[in-house]
């Protein structure tokens, strides 16, 4: 009888053992997760709020262009039309100011890092939700919308002086679409940094 309680006894303490230690091994592995999670996410602030200033600087700078594209267009701004037309293609340069059309790029580096990792798992459904679509229009403003407008450019047709007017109209609906995705992504980085600081 006493053999068998030293048995019970010593059970009881060894379940006791390896429950404890499961217990601490996951308190250790939450807060290895919590770190990364938290690196994650400041890494994601930081490439937003940086992405937030390039579209800001873009925004600024397209809305010029556009403007100088619709002035032409509406009649309103002769000597630039002749400036355009002193040249036997369409020299960009006139419309930019010979500005650049960008000169930054946005970033995703760490967004992807977070999901390859899968430490995206661990941020609530809101958060993976606004970081999804802010992230995802990021890419159609400069995979879909900037590559248009490029695309266009270096099409042989847009060279054509002969048609500058429709020529231009192109280029000012491609710079309409343009800023307005620019606008959207203001506000959908705010949103995505309203949603990461909570």
């Amino acid at each position: 009888m006493k053999n068998i309680k030293k048995y019970i006894a010593e059970g009881i303490l060894i379940v006791f053992s390896v429950l404890f230690a499961l217990f601490i091994n996951k308190l250790f592995d939450d807060y290895k997760t919590n770190v990364k999670k938290t690196i994650a996410i400041e890494s994601i602030q930081k490439e937003l709020y940086k992405n937030s200033e390039i579209i800001a600087n873009w925004k600024e700078k397209h809305i010029k262009i556009r403007n100088r594209i619709t002035q032409i267009v509406e009649g309103k701004n002769d000597s630039l039309k002749t400036e355009l037309l002193k040249y036997d293609f369409l020299n960009l340069g006139v419309l930019t100011n010979n500005q650049s059309l960008i000169d930054d790029i946005l970033t995703n580096t760490a967004w992807e890092s977070a999901k390859t990792t899968g430490i995206i798992s661990e941020f609530n459904f809101e958060t993976t939700q606004k970081l999804t679509h802010v992230y995802s229009m990021q890419e159609v403003l400069t995979e879909r919308t900037i590559t248009k407008i490029l695309d266009y450019y270096f099409d042989t047709d847009a060279h054509n002086m002969e048609d500058i007017d429709q020529i231009l109209v192109q280029f000012q609906l491609r710079f309409w679409e343009l800023t307005g995705q620019e606008e959207l992504m203001v506000n959908l980085y705010k949103e995505a940094f309203d949603e990461v600081k909570k």
